[in-house]
């Protein structure tokens, strides 16, 4: 089987690593841009690992994505196992159209790997729901270039179907779900089947949501947040109205075990520079609106209070480039 996978970003260079150190799954790359798909192509792709080693794979299918149909077309082929590692900030109806007129085969699954929430119902739109799951994911990576990663934190990955009807779950989930786990655990990544992927999803969500915006406006890594009682507290105080959301919308929270994650996520990511910091400083526009915003549309569909986290969209919105 090949597996497609859309992103060339630090997670979507990690998973392909990995498929191709396991040698027994096929990989097509589809970069946002002709530049990064020549690299790929011509110097292979380099995987940094935690102890420091250096992993090269070479002879990589790259191209960039608006290519895509037409390319598969040209060539007799379809689609069988997508795996999309863009932002949030990328699906949109390029994307969307995109996916729409992939060649693909009958069944063929589309796994996403986004942070925040809302993409599941954007991409239902041209992927059939059966066939249609979200994955979270607790690895880590940071881009060092373009066709370059460094692994920065080893972790698990979930799997569940992203339909609410209950036949296209439970397809979803004997089948596209289960295949993807098996591709996953060949290439050494630790992967769970839960058909309860949207609590995993809303408890990644609370973390992006302390984590990410206060880094970006903070300018600092990851680990720098547990340096100052001011940050700590403002963490707290984010964490602590975000779960009084989660109460009042009857999804499932402990606050303190979620501050032991966060915790534990500022610590194994200590040197990490988060994909929002990355935005502002690159002056692209951010993942804000499905992390911190789902947070504040949350609270406003169920009458919980969220001013600080509503400070903290208009601080990171106004920073953005479309708002200069």
């Amino acid at each position: 089987m090949i597996v497609d996978i859309i992103g060339g970003g630090a997670l979507g260079l990690l998973f392909a690593g990995r498929l191709l150190a396991g040698g027994q799954t096929g990989v097509r790359l589809w970069t946002r841009t002709e530049e990064q798909a020549e690299k790929i192509r011509t110097e292979g792709v380099e995987v940094v690992e935690l102890s420091g080693q250096r992993s090269h794979y070479e002879g990589v299918e790259a191209f960039p994505l608006p290519s895509a149909p037409a390319r598969l077309s040209r060539h007799g082929l379809e689609a069988g196992m997508v795996w999309l590692f863009v932002k949030q900030t990328h699906i949109g109806p390029e994307l969307l159209t995109v996916l729409a007129k992939m060649p693909r085969q009958p069944g063929a699954t589309l796994v996403c790997f986004q942070n925040g929430v809302g993409h599941a119902e954007a991409l239902a739109e041209v992927w059939p729901a059966p066939s249609l799951a979200v994955a979270v994911t607790t690895e880590a990576a940071a881009r060092e270039g373009a066709n370059r990663i460094r692994h920065t934190g080893s972790g698990a990955t979930w799997i569940g179907p992203a339909s609410v009807e209950e036949n296209a779950r439970s397809h979803a989930l004997n089948f596209s779900c289960i295949c993807a786990k098996k591709l996953l655990e060949k290439a050494g990544i630790e992967t769970f089947v839960s058909n309860n992927i949207e609590d995993m999803v809303y408890q990644k969500l609370l973390v992006n949501a302390v984590i990410n915006p206060l880094t970006a406006l903070l300018r600092v890594k990851n680990g720098e947040l547990l340096d100052e009682a001011e940050r700590m507290e403002l963490m707290r105080d984010l964490l602590g109205e975000a779960a009084g959301v989660y109460h009042a919308a009857g999804i499932p929270v402990n606050e303190e075990e979620a501050w032991k994650r966060i915790m534990d996520v500022c610590r194994l990511t200590a040197g990490n520079t988060s994909s929002m910091l990355q935005d502002i400083l690159a002056g692209r526009p951010t993942e804000c609106e499905a992390i911190t915003g789902a947070i504040i549309r949350l609270g406003a569909r169920y009458g919980a209070g969220t001013p600080l986290h509503q400070t903290i969209y208009r601080l990171i919105r106004a920073g953005e480039p479309r708002h200069r």
